[in-house]
């Protein structure tokens, strides 16, 4: 039977996971901007930090609009992502409401915390998947810039 305090460390540890994926979001957002502004030619930290600023202000929801006019995810990920954008509103938009008077409850609680890492699961799930995402773009800044370091 789940605590109070379990419960909540449960929903910290999920909302995280939201955290996670959307800051990997933003960093591939980020990176698709560097090479489409050749910035990992020649570095400009002023159009670059209003890029981040304009990212950073983003919703979830927006920043995998913004990303899908620019990167290509087949179906199944295009999916993943969607579910996750819902998976992470679901939490962050009335979790505790919706399970209304449950916290009071030893039963309650336990079916809130049978949501959560539902939830944990799929937001982190996903949050792997960006960060795979990010890796790969990484690398491909990284031999980008090599590769014009080498032809100058």
């Amino acid at each position: 039977m789940a605590t109070r305090d379990e419960l909540y460390a449960k929903f910290g540890i999920t909302a995280e996971a939201a955290q996670l994926f959307e800051t990997e979001l933003g960093t591939l957002l980020l990176s698709v901007s560097a090479i489409e502004n050749g910035w990992h030619v020649k570095p400009d930290r002023v159009n670059a930090r209003k890029a981040l600023d304009q990212i950073e202000a983003h919703t979830l929801g927006r920043l995998l609009g913004v990303l899908k006019d620019k990167v290509s995810f087949d179906e199944h990920l295009a999916e993943r992502f969607a579910s996750a954008l819902k998976a992470r509103n679901r939490l962050n938009h009335g979790f505790y409401e919706r399970h209304n008077f449950k916290i009071q409850t030893d039963e309650g609680r336990d079916a809130m915390i049978a949501d959560l890492e539902e939830l944990h699961e799929e937001l982190f799930q996903v949050w792997r998947i960006a960060s795979g995402l990010t890796a790969a773009m990484a690398e491909l800044v990284t031999k980008l810039r090599s590769d014009t370091s080498i032809d100058h």
